[in-house]
């Protein structure tokens, strides 16, 4: 079933958005929605430490915070990056401001009779071309795993040990970082002789450091600094679009 939250402080604009989801929604696909009407209605739910939606529309002005919606899907980002993030808004002043983020649709108020079917069809197309190959596979004393790449922030290798740290556990193998890169998608890179780390997940980098949203930071080495400088700004430069 596919997961729908709306999160919009007019509550008419939220029966809006679930009629126009009816519409647009074909009978054979099954789905549910959660309304949110506040920015502290969202949090306290994000505050369980998951995001279990495939599609968020979020309105960017909750309350008299200008740009609270946007603050709390960096979080969905950090929590689901499989989810697909639709902004709705009058105001498109705030338009530029998103490309912070992740998202797939910037949805004015003012059409979303016209708009909203193009852009649940974006959400939707971008849901479909999630697979099993999204997963690194590897052996632990003979067993085999297999975790979400989207859960890797970091690996390390310390001596003959690497160990690959997810938003909620780590796994030590013997198994290389230049090996398990290999199996890994372009947003993971080496920043370090011992760390390698997944870009998609970091939200800040400054000298000689990478900054995820939970605080954590990895060192990057003096001569990983600009490709890495470089690699996270043109990711970033196209997210969204």
């Amino acid at each position: 079933m596919l997961k729908i939250a709306i999160c919009d402080d007019n509550t008419v604009q939220l029966q809006i958005i679930q009629e126009e989801l009816k519409k647009n929604i074909g009978e054979d696909l099954s789905y549910s929605v959660d309304t949110f009407d506040g920015e502290t209605a969202f949090d306290n739910m994000l505050q369980s430490g998951s995001c279990p939606y495939n599609i968020v529309f979020m309105d960017i002005v909750l309350g008299d915070k200008s740009t609270s919606g946007i603050e709390l899907i960096h979080k969905v980002n950090f929590l689901n990056p499989a989810c697909q993030v639709i902004y709705i808004s009058q105001y498109l002043e705030f338009a530029a401001d998103v490309y912070d983020t992740q998202h797939v649709y910037f949805l004015n108020k003012d059409r979303i009779s016209e708009l909203l079917g193009k852009a649940l069809t974006a959400a939707l197309k971008n849901i479909s071309q999630t697979s099993n190959d999204n997963y690194l596979y590897f052996n632990i004393r003979k067993k085999q795993y297999k975790i979400p790449q989207n859960d890797i922030l970091y690996m390390e290798r310390n001596l003959r040990e690497t160990t690959i740290v997810t938003r909620t556990e780590e796994f030590k193998i013997s198994e290389k970082i230049d090996l398990l890169l290999q199996r890994l998608p372009s947003c993971f890179v080496s920043c370090h002789r011992s760390y390698a780390v997944n870009l998609r997940l970091v939200s800040s980098i400054h000298q000689y450091a990478v900054t995820f949203p939970n605080g954590k930071s990895i060192p990057v080495g003096r001569t990983h600094y600009a490709d890495v400088k470089k690699s996270f700004a043109l990711m970033n430069s196209y997210i969204g679009s």
